[in-house]
C-alpha cells in the first residue's frame, strides 16, 4: 500500500512538470482570465502580473507589492487611432474613488497605440487599493473615451478572509474533537494524572 502511494504521489508530481513544460514551450496567454473595463461605451481588456513572483494573471487584486507589469489591449480600431492617457492612481479606499491629477503615481506619455495594446512596468512600494485611469481621445478633441479599474496590491481579499475562517473554525473543532478523543483515552494514549504523588 504504501509503494502504491508513493507511486501515486510520484505520478502527479511528474505529470505537474510535464504540464509546466509544455506549458511554457506553447507560451501563454495574457487575458485568463479576461479582464474587460468598460471605457465609454466602447471596452478594453486589463491584466495585471507580477512575473518575479509567479506567472499568474490578475484582474482585481495582485497579491503582493513590488515590481508588476500591466497590460491593456484594444481590439476595437476607433480606440486604436485615438491618443491614450493612461495614469496608475492611488485610490482613497476599495470603491476606486480617485482623483487622476492629485492622486497619480505614474503617467504614461500621451501617445497612440496603433497596434492596439500597452504593457508597462509599475513597482508598487505600498500595499492597498490603486486604480488604472485611462482616457482616450481624438486628435482633434473632439471624440474621447474615459475608463477607470480598481484593484489591491498587497491586501487580503474576499476570497481569501473567507479561506482564513473556514481554516480558523476547522482547525478549532478538529482540535476539539482531539482533546475530547485525547481525554477519553482513544489517540493511543491518556493524559497523565498529575494530582497522583508518583
Amino acid at each position: 500500500m504504501k509503494k502504491l502511494l508513493i507511486g501515486a504521489a510520484l505520478s502527479l508530481v511528474l505529470a505537474a512538470g510535464l504540464s509546466m513544460r509544455e506549458a511554457r514551450a506553447a507560451g501563454w496567454h495574457y487575458y485568463d482570465p479576461e479582464c474587460p473595463i468598460a471605457v465609454g461605451e466602447k471596452s478594453m481588456k486589463f491584466v495585471a502580473m507580477q512575473p518575479k513572483k509567479s506567472v499568474d494573471r490578475e484582474c482585481v487584486a495582485l497579491p503582493d507589492t513590488g515590481p508588476s507589469v500591466i497590460v491593456l489591449d484594444a481590439a476595437d480600431n476607433e480606440l486604436r487611432d485615438m491618443n491614450w492617457d493612461i495614469r496608475v492612481l492611488r485610490a482613497k479606499d476599495e470603491t476606486g474613488a480617485a482623483d487622476p491629477e492629485a492622486d497619480s503615481i505614474n503617467r504614461l506619455p500621451l501617445q497612440k497605440f496603433r497596434n492596439g495594446m500597452v504593457n508597462f512596468d509599475q513597482d508598487f512600494k505600498q500595499a492597498g487599493n490603486y486604480v488604472l485611469y485611462v482616457r482616450l481621445s481624438s486628435d482633434d478633441g473632439a471624440k474621447s473615451f474615459e475608463g477607470r479599474h480598481p484593484f489591491s496590491v498587497g491586501l487580503i481579499t474576499e476570497e481569501e478572509k473567507y479561506l482564513y475562517m473556514a481554516f480558523g473554525v476547522f482547525a478549532v473543532v478538529a482540535g476539539g474533537v482531539a482533546f475530547v478523543l485525547w481525554r477519553q483515552g482513544k489517540l493511543g494514549f491518556k493524559i497523565p494524572n498529575f494530582s497522583k504523588p508518583s
